[in-house]
């Protein structure tokens, strides 16, 4: 923070007005994770992790949306929008290392790092050429050409203001009294696992190079101005991550990444085995890897699992209405016309307004046939 108080110039009202347009035009093209207790904690890590001096400066209030995607990103519009991925909140191993990833992404704001990127030129069009797939936040920041999202989430703002923004998110972990060091770490766990996520991850945070020059840039810093240890994670932090990775590994099932998907359930069953919907989404992982094997005992183990997960998520809650229309997909993959007929039906008198109801009821009814 430079001093200046927050009285914006006539560029600088037309990039907030910007955001604003993208915020918008981002939202409609994402599944965002509806969560108001997450929200509200993290707007309550935001505030703490805002200087004193931008606050009286009159920075931005942040506001912060989770988007239901697994690949590892944060990014904020130069308004104050932050957008958080499910994927990141599933990949850190504490609060520190959540707190370091969203202080840097606060520094951009209260440094006004976009204006200076946009009084130099270097703002570009929305380009992912050669990529294929894009995760949901990579195909709504082309499809809405936002470039400032772009520049946030993708470019990055060059060495310097990167550099500047490690220093004051080093700054603010330390002030809000995480322990450095295991916030430093954060980017050495995101770079676990490069092949198992594979070409999904197109932002800063799911880059190598990226990822190592920050981890290299924070080690520098900490080494120059070294702090007292300090608290790594708090109770609440892992009470919503767990859920909220419970809901990341659904995400990454559907895109064929089990391996990370199975890592991410299993944390969320060891910490609450009676989690029906975590069983609901260990069958899915495992009826489709069946519909992937190399061979028929391979495809028939996994068809087993994922019956025992279903039935163990009805157990647990028969009024899950997931459980039964997925233990009807299986019946459906197995050659049962009979199970899944009648799985269908207790899902349709469970979920009778659900979205996919109709399609639910076709089935039955050719099933019936």
């Amino acid at each position: 923070m430079d001093g200046r108080p927050f009285t914006l110039d006539a560029d600088e009202r037309l990039l907030w007005v910007q955001a604003e347009r993208e915020a918008t035009a981002l939202l409609k093209r994402v599944r965002l994770y509806e969560d108001p207790l997450l929200d509200a904690y993290l707007a309550r890590l935001g505030d703490r992790l805002v200087p004193d001096s931008a606050r009286i400066a009159g920075a931005p209030v942040l506001r912060f949306s989770v988007i239901r995607d697994p690949t590892l990103d944060a990014f904020a519009l130069p308004d104050g929008r932050v957008f958080v991925h499910t994927g990141l909140l599933a990949a850190v191993d504490n609060e520190a290392q959540l707190a370091l990833v969203l202080a840097r992404e606060i520094a951009h704001v209260v440094q006004r790092h976009a204006l200076t990127v946009s009084r130099a030129g270097g703002l570009t069009p929305v380009r992912f050429e050669g990529v294929a797939p894009l995760s949901p936040t990579a195909a709504a920041i082309t499809g809405a050409s936002a470039s400032l999202a772009r520049l946030a989430a993708v470019n990055g703002y060059g060495a310097r203001l990167e550099r500047e923004a490690d220093a004051a998110a080093l700054a603010g972990v330390a002030r809000g009294g995480w322990d450095v060091t295991a916030a430093t770490a954060v980017y050495t766990v995101l770079a676990r696992d490069p092949g198992e996520r594979g070409a999904l991850e197109t932002f800063l945070l799911g880059s190598a190079t990226t990822l190592r020059v920050r981890l290299e840039s924070m080690r520098g810093l900490a080494a120059a101005a070294p702090t007292k240890r300090g608290f790594q994670t708090s109770e609440e932090f892992e009470a919503r991550r767990l859920v909220a990775s419970r809901e990341n590994a659904a995400e990454d099932v559907r895109r064929g990444r089990f391996a990370l998907a199975r890592r991410q359930l299993d944390r969320v069953l060891s910490g609450a085995p009676a989690d029906a919907r975590a069983h609901v989404y260990y069958g899915d992982l495992n009826r489709l890897r069946s519909q992937r094997a190399e061979s028929a005992p391979e495809r028939d183990v996994e068809l087993a699992q994922a019956l025992v997960r279903y039935v163990r998520a009805l157990a647990l809650d028969p009024t899950l209405a997931t459980a039964h229309r997925q233990l009807g997909l299986l019946y459906v993959q197995v050659r049962d016309g009979v199970r899944a007929r009648a799985e269908f039906q207790a899902y349709l008198r469970l979920a009778a307004g659900a979205p996919d109801a109709g399609r639910v009821a076709e089935y039955v009814r050719e099933l019936g046939r």
